[in-house]
Order: structure tokens, then sequence, then C-alpha cells
């Protein structure tokens, strides 16, 4: 329970905020120092490297449901003397248990990047 801004008491459940995975991959091995490697992990099993600009990650711990909120960046080398090469990034084949990650650059080509940062909201099974 805390006080809201209007100044009633409110219940909020703050687990369900929480972020339930995150993740971040280097694909090309600039960053974390080879290719495919990851970093700062939550709630990830595997994350499989498997077309060009293509992740496939696999939860640890299910999601209840398919409609979890997923966002994802990435960026080509993932260093501020090339921040303006971001790339295009979503998430597709949405499961309980995994889904993946594509990213492009801007003129459409799917590429491989030097970082990748993923996030999940929902509710764990």
């Amino acid at each position: 329970v805390y006080e809201s801004d209007g100044g009633t008491s409110v219940t909020q459940n703050l687990v369900q905020g929480l972020a339930k995975l995150w993740a971040a991959y280097d694909q090309r091995g600039d960053v974390l120092g080879s290719e495919g490697t990851s970093g700062d992990t939550l709630n990830v099993s595997s994350i499989s490297d498997v077309l060009e600009g293509h992740l496939d990650v696999n939860f640890s711990n299910n999601m209840s449901n398919s409609t979890y909120s997923m966002n994802t960046t990435s960026h080509y080398s993932g260093t501020l003397s090339y921040d303006e090469y971001s790339r295009y990034g979503g998430g597709s084949g949405m499961s309980t248990s995994s889904f993946r990650v594509a990213s492009q650059y801007s003129n459409g080509n799917e590429q491989d990047c030097y970082w990748n940062g993923i996030l999940v909201h929902g509710d764990l099974a």
C-alpha cells in the first residue's frame, strides 16, 4: 500500500511490475569480447544466433501466456563513436517458453548487431 499523488492509499502489486527477463547479447563479438556472448541476464536459459540479425531466446521460467510485453534494442557497435548506427529491432514468435528477436538496418537488410538489449514484462507461469 502506498500514498498516491491524490492523497489516497492505493494497493499495488510490486512483483507484477518487475522485469521478468532481461538480457544483453553480442551477436558479433565487439562489445563482450566474443561472437555469440551473453552479458548480464535474468531468466534466460539460452540465446541462439539462428540467422543474420535473428536471435532465439528461451526462458528459464516460462511466462503464463504469450501476450507479455517485450522490448528490444539493437545497435551496430554499442559504442559512443558509432551511436548514430542504431538498428530497428523487434520480437516475433512469442510463446510462453521462447521468442525471436530480429534486427535490421534502415535499408531493410537484416544484420547481426554487436549489442542487443532485451526486456520482458508480464506474468510468470
